[in-house]
């Protein structure tokens, strides 16, 4: 009976976010669908008519080389992001309240910081005559610039996305007890042994949402690339762009955010399925 009579109460609470979320994201989605099967013309910005041909040419081996370029990299970035948060994580996690709040300071400042100001600083530091290519370049490299590659995208990407992973991480990391890692060492299993065999295991909800986050910015990145890559790093969000604003071909542009819609959506369903699964 309590159930039945918080129900309308939760439905109420919950209206002003289904109107919101209806409104700037359901609504625009449709439109962009509706537009990704329209015809370029002069005559309207969002084309006319209907057509297969914008979701036709996606075959073709340049989208498909930059689909599968995005892919990568953003799984390269997620994996780097995991690598480097997880032990950040747990010290945060088993530190002392003062140190708690001042590493989640520190990491949460890339969050307070425009990714056009933090992209343009790793431009300046990996750039022509940056800190890192001189001393390179007085080891006997010869290296003048570390910019303008896949390499350079993914060290912007995994420094984007890795707040996200860390926070997600604390999360899980801080509702495992401490005294199942005591009782693993008792039984003899040695730090590492206790990290991999009982953090990992239990945090794995963490994980999971980190991966979807990480994977999400990374995938999406438009800024990242397009200051610290080069012609052949070139990305979907970078290919919309000048879908849109270069060619003005809204529907072209309109069926690639499509497919990367779909492919981000695909990743969150799975993910939240496998979620529940675990769970349950």
């Amino acid at each position: 009976m309590k159930a039945r009579k918080r129900a309308p109460m939760v439905s109420a609470l919950a209206l002003p976010y289904c109107l919101v979320v209806g409104l700037f994201l359901l609504v625009p989605s449709a439109e962009m669908i509706v537009t990704s099967f329209h015809i370029p013309s002069p005559k309207a910005v969002a084309g006319e008519g209907f057509s297969l041909a914008n979701y036709a040419r996606l075959t073709d081996w340049f989208y498909l080389g930059i689909v599968w370029r995005t892919v990568r990299l953003a799984l390269m970035a997620t994996l780097i992001a995991g690598v480097l948060a997880y032990p950040l994580a747990y010290v945060m996690a088993r530190s002392e309240r003062t140190w708690r709040i001042t590493l989640s300071c520190l990491v949460m400042v890339p969050l307070m910081t425009s990714v056009v100001v933090k992209t343009f600083g790793w431009y300046i530091l990996l750039g022509r005559n940056g800190l890192v290519a001189s001393i390179l370049t007085n080891l006997g490299f010869g290296v003048h610039s570390l910019i303008g590659n896949d390499a350079a995208v993914l060290v912007g990407l995994a420094e984007f996305s890795l707040p996200f992973m860390v926070f997600s991480l604390l999360a899980s990391i801080e509702q495992i007890p401490v005294a199942l890692e005591e009782a693993a060492s008792n039984l003899g299993a040695r730090r590492f042994e206790v990290f991999l065999k009982v953090i990992i295991p239990l945090s794995r909800t963490g994980l999971l949402s980190g991966i979807l986050l990480c994977f999400g910015v990374s995938s999406s990145a438009y800024v990242v690339p397009a200051i610290m890559g080069g012609p052949s790093s070139r990305m979907v969000a970078q290919q919309i762009f000048d879908d849109v604003l270069v060619a003005f071909d809204w529907p072209a542009a309109s069926a690639l955010s499509v497919v990367l819609l779909l492919l981000l959506g695909s990743l969150i369903y799975f993910g939240i399925g496998i979620a529940q699964r675990r769970s349950t």
